[in-house]
């Protein structure tokens, strides 16, 4: 590699010779009005540009008791305490559904929704009471308009297991008549059960007023147009013909509570359901005592309050908080437990003026929990809850205001200004090295070797023991130490990405040729991949496929930083929207700061002239020490230097390089680096960002 880290000899130098005149210039005065807002809002589940996280309900609860408020235009009323919620509450949108089964038979419908879930189709089970009996009704959606739910009951009926299971799959929809209107809940409440008592499907709709508070009225049906709503009618009459029935205004606000089972393991201990307006209608919840726990998030708890309402037409969830108390969770995600208390600080600095600079960046939100922006999920420790308020109020500025303070987990031992990651400079930001390398220190050795079956594999250094055998070409022979120990491609644990190529027992033999560092934040290996491999994790994100088959691959560009800006497949630019898109281009890579080594798929020139392919004049090297056939698949031949490469009749490409994340701004890694090495978290961040001022309220 023709680009190096910083390494800890010089870096107390390198920082005291960039630093020497930091202090004055960096600190600012306050501002005359505060820049840090009290308030912010986090997206834990929304659709809004690179956002995807939408699900169809939302679950909430509390640690102690759960508080509602709920805003329709500009009203806002407390839920009122006449309609009881029950611990848990599960929100949802009233669209239109496809009911999969109706029955009296709760075990019935727990085994569909089970059957269910293995088919990827989201779907909940309610109940209500008809005729004195308990209904259960398994629905799954919802859909923004008819034509959708249509078309997913097409499909639901495609799979064998709904089919089967389902009984007369129709499609539902938010069309009801209003059998009535009421002050009281409990009056709203006898009035629903004396029309489920005919027979009819009833419940009741919280109707907020402009004043604040609310009315009941009873809506019954679930239709899909005005003429299934007509002819609803019509039936509804039939049973009893004194009713006053109006078609329910679905255009205003409101919330139809109904009892959610999804969850229950006998029917009868159900959640409030609340079916909600796509417009309207805001849902904000609060734990008086506690924090709000959300079950679509992992069941995490939150600081705050949680918002859900509808944003382009998908459901949201929105954590609103005081802004400090969001750092808490930011910094403790982002770093963490042990690392230095300057780092901390750094980090806290950091998130504080990114997330200030980013605005309402979501329409509805400023930041989301993600690592889009930054990680932040509710926990948090001691440690960086004291670096945020030992900051607190500190923000990045230049002449613009806050800044847009980028960092990354690890730049590699070389950041950038951001030109070779998105093409454009930022005027703050640098190039230059950066104490990344502690990432790796800690790491187990992995060994890379020859198994009993010819395969190449790496095999972690705590199940291999040396023998103190050599094989014929002088290398050492190492054994297993226990049963069961996992072989793998690269030289890290990842079952879904890099799984186990072979399990290998106690007393096994492996010839040792290489070793590496376990995959960490500064060093990484991805490989060795087949041409094909490669071309098909490419073409699987490329808008352009490269035509197969793959015989060259090469980097042609690369940025100040080392970062890898321009490749080229067969010969031809590979197109991608940023440099950094390199990065998910070969299989989500962690970085752009890489190298491609080839091995296998050359030719050996003889003395004589004639040519042969790599390894046909030699034996191949295997774990029992023994040599395999010449017109064997693969090969490992010795180097001039003495190393040994694996070669193979067919090209092989290893990917290896260092640093995680973007390497734009601060490097998280660097930053502990610096702390480690005496320096304080203001010349940390006067490191890496250039001309600005620290400035404090």
């Amino acid at each position: 590699m023709n680009w190096k880290p910083i390494r800890r000899a010089t870096a107390v130098a390198v920082l005291a010779a960039l630093l020497s005149t930091a202090d004055a210039p960096f600190i600012g005065r306050a501002h005359a009005a505060p820049l840090v807002p009290e308030q912010i809002r986090v997206a834990l589940i929304l659709e809004s540009g690179k956002l995807t996280s939408a699900v169809p309900a939302i679950t909430l609860s509390s640690t102690s008791r759960l508080a509602l408020t709920v805003l329709a235009g500009t009203t806002t009323s407390p839920w009122p305490a006449d309609s009881a919620l029950t611990a848990s509450v599960r929100t949802t949108g009233d669209q239109y559904q496809v009911r999969l089964l109706e029955t009296a038979d709760f075990a019935k419908a727990k085994s569909l929704l089970e059957q269910i879930s293995g088919t990827g189709v989201v779907a909940s089970i309610t109940t209500f009471t008809r005729s004195g009996k308990p209904v259960y009704q398994v629905t799954a959606g919802g859909y923004s308009t008819k034509e959708a739910a249509s078309a997913a009951l097409a499909a639901f009926k495609l799979q064998p297991v709904i089919s089967v299971m389902a009984e007369k799959p129709v499609v539902r929809g938010p069309w009801r008549l209003n059998a009535g209107a009421y002050a009281k809940q409990a009056d709203a409440d006898k009035a629903r059960d004396a029309l489920a008592g005919i027979g009819l499907e009833a419940a009741v709709a919280l109707k907020p007023k402009a004043g604040g508070g609310f009315s009941y009225e009873v809506w019954i049906g679930s239709e899909t147009d005005s003429g299934s709503l007509a002819a609803y009618k019509l039936n509804a009459l039939k049973l009893q013909s004194t009713l006053k029935l109006s078609e329910a205004d679905i255009s205003k606000p409101y919330i139809l509570k109904l009892n959610d089972v999804t969850a229950s393991a006998n029917g009868t201990d159900a959640v409030s359901l609340l079916l909600m307006p796509v417009q309207g209608v805001k849902l904000t919840f609060a734990a008086p005592e506690g924090e709000v726990r959300v079950a679509e998030k992992a069941s995490r708890t939150y600081r705050g309050t949680v918002e859900v309402s509808y944003h382009n037409a998908k459901l949201a969830a929105v954590n609103q908080l005081p802004f400090e108390q969001y750092l808490y969770s930011v910094v403790s995600k982002e770093m963490g437990v042990g690392w230095p208390a300057e780092a901390l600080k750094a980090q806290a600095v950091a998130a504080r003026s990114y997330a200030l600079k980013s605005g309402l960046k979501y329409e509805i939100a400023h930041v989301s929990d993600s690592s889009l922006d930054q990680v932040y999920d509710g926990e948090e420790d001691a440690d960086s809850i004291g670096a945020v308020d030992a900051t607190a109020g500190e923000v990045l500025v230049d002449g613009n205001g806050p800044i847009l303070a980028y960092f990354s987990a690890n730049s590699g031992g070389m950041t950038s200004n951001g030109a070779d990651v998105w093409g454009t400079a930022v005027p703050y930001l640098k190039v230059g090295p950066s104490p990344d390398e502690g990432a790796a220190e800690s790491k187990a050795l992995w060994h890379r070797g020859v198994l009993p079956d010819g395969q190449v594999a790496y095999i972690h250094s705590d199940y291999l023991r040396a023998t103190g055998q050599n094989n014929t070409a002088g290398l050492p022979v190492y054994e297993i130490t226990e049963q069961g120990v996992n072989a793998r491609k690269a030289p890290f644990v990842d079952n879904t990405n890099n799984a186990p190529l072979a399990k290998l027992n106690t007393g096994d033999k492996v010839t040792v040729f290489d070793g590496a560092r376990e995959a960490n934040s500064y060093s990484w290996t991805r490989g060795p991949y087949t041409a094909a491999e490669l071309l098909a994790l490419m073409n699987a994100v490329l808008a352009e496929p490269v035509a197969g088959p793959l015989t060259s691959l090469e980097i042609t560009g690369r940025g100040e930083s080392g970062r890898v800006t321009q490749m080229k497949a067969n010969g031809k630019v590979i197109p991608v929207s940023t440099s950094d898109a390199y990065r998910s281009v070969f299989g989500g890579l962690p970085s752009t700061r890489f190298e491609i080594e080839r091995s296998g798929g050359y030719t050996i020139q003889r003395a004589n002239g004639i040519t042969a392919k790599a390894g046909s004049t030699m034996s191949a090297l295997t774990g029992s020490g023994q040599t395999k056939p010449v017109d064997s698949s693969g090969y490992f031949v010795l180097r001039g230097d003495g190393g040994v490469d694996f070669a193979n009749s067919e090209a092989l490409f290893t990917i290896k390089g260092t640093g995680n994340g973007h390497g734009v701004g601060m490097s998280q890694w660097g930053a502990r680096g610096w702390a480690e090495l005496g320096q304080d978290y203001k010349k940390i961040l006067s490191y890496y960002y250039e001309g600005v001022t620290l400035t404090k309220e």
